[in-house]
């Protein structure tokens, strides 16, 4: 895979095929207030994709704006995926109960 610097939009003169990908993923850690060093209340992916031809960012459909440690959310843009995790150790409510917020779009 070519790493290529990311480009400002898509040229609607001249067509991509999309056939190379470059992928941007972080993982977030939320820490507890008192301590630092102990096990995190959460953990987050944040996943970014574009075309690794022309840098075209790629749009994740279906979700809300926001960003939830219950289910998975994108940015304004749907441009960066916000997706809690956890250690496959952890119990199923890891994470859970964490304060969030949504982005609502009024017509």
């Amino acid at each position: 895979m070519t790493t290529i610097p990311p480009a400002t939009g898509a040229n609607p003169d001249r067509a991509c095929l999309h056939h190379e990908f470059h992928v941007q993923a972080n993982i977030a850690r939320v820490q507890p207030d008192e301590d630092a060093d102990g096990m995190p209340k959460a953990f987050v992916a944040e996943i970014s994709i574009s075309c690794g031809q022309c840098g075209e960012p790629f749009r994740f459909s279906g979700l809300s704006a926001g960003l939830s440690y219950a289910h998975p959310m994108v940015d304004v843009a749907e441009t960066t995926l916000h997706a809690p995790i956890r250690p496959a150790s952890a119990d199923p409510d890891f994470g859970m109960g964490l304060p969030g917020f949504a982005i609502r779009r009024t017509v």
